[in-house]
């Protein structure tokens, strides 16, 4: 379908989806997606819409307002708003862009992830011509007058955002090499760290004891271990012992009071208030469970 809102070019197109009650209830879902060819008279300003819009910048620039920042996204960048705040995005000149508006139950957390693992609204990622292909892949269906199933195009939508929660934020100024680089020494580190925590969990270790053993400040290490991993490394050793827990729990009459110690606890109760916690059952409730109940 050609577009014609003010400001595209000719070989805009733009196409609409209406999902059922039941796949706005339950799934992820798109409403509209687009291939935008513009000039200087494209410009978008809405006080809200319950949806979130991902943009690839193919060419050209794009400046992009959401809330009280304003950011211009150009060539290769990601952009992903959150719509329910007040935002505002036009050309600057002659520019290019696939984009799509997309929703779901639990989209605000997973948005809330990208934000921080990027910065920004407007950002560089090692995963953005992923994403562009992702997005295209959605106009290209419509472009052919297919209609996508409504749980592959979710599966889609979840797939994409995990994508841009892999990817790895970028300067522009970055050569590629050296971001390889990076990434292969962050890989090194974070393995490094899930190493010695495998292997010391049994033991008083605190995040402080891990830094040092792969040779960062505590800081810079929490930071890139959170980013490899989507764990803070305190999160992740108390991950480690409680499966580990959960393991002697459901195959040996180890008693209670001993596997806490065997999984690096001290303390018996700060062990059954960590487990239940988490697994929403105390230690003895989870020992005497079905196995599929948790």
């Amino acid at each position: 379908m050609l577009a014609h809102e003010r400001g595209t070019c000719s070989g805009s197109d733009l196409y609409f989806h209406t999902p059922s009650i039941q796949t706005r209830e339950m799934l992820f879902y798109m409403t509209s997606c687009g291939y935008y060819y513009t000039d200087y008279n494209y410009h978008i300003t809405r006080d809200y819409v319950e949806e979130f819009l991902l943009f690839y910048i193919c060419d050209g620039r794009l400046s992009i307002r959401m809330g009280d920042k304003t950011i211009v996204a150009t060539e290769g960048q990601v952009c992903f708003l959150n719509c329910h705040l007040t935002h505002e995005y036009y050309t600057i000149g002659h520019t290019e862009f696939v984009w799509i508006h997309i929703n779901g139950s639990n989209i605000q957390q997973l948005y809330d992830h990208v934000l921080d693992l990027y910065g920004a609204h407007v950002f560089h990622s090692t995963v953005a011509p992923q994403i562009k292909k992702d997005i295209f892949d959605f106009v290209y269906v419509c472009r052919n007058d297919q209609m996508m199933p409504d749980l592959e195009a979710s599966h889609r939508i979840y797939r994409m955002i995990l994508t841009l929660l892999s990817g790895i934020p970028q300067r522009k100024s970055i050569l590629a090499s050296s971001s390889k680089k990076s990434h292969r020494i962050t890989d090194s580190v974070v393995s490094s760290a899930m190493q010695f925590i495998g292997n010391n969990y049994r033991h008083s270790i605190s995040v402080a004891d891990i830094a040092q053993n792969v040779g960062m400040s505590k800081a810079h290490f929490s930071r890139i271990f959170k980013k490899q991993s989507g764990y803070a490394p305190h999160e992740y050793l108390i991950q480690i012992r409680l499966n580990r827990a959960k393991h002697l729990l459901k195959t040996t009459k180890m008693p209670i009071k001993n596997i806490s110690q065997e999984v690096g606890y001290q303390d018996v109760t700060t062990f059954t208030s960590a487990f239940t916690n988490r697994v929403g059952l105390s230690p003895a409730q989870f020992r005497n469970s079905s196995l599929g109940s948790t």
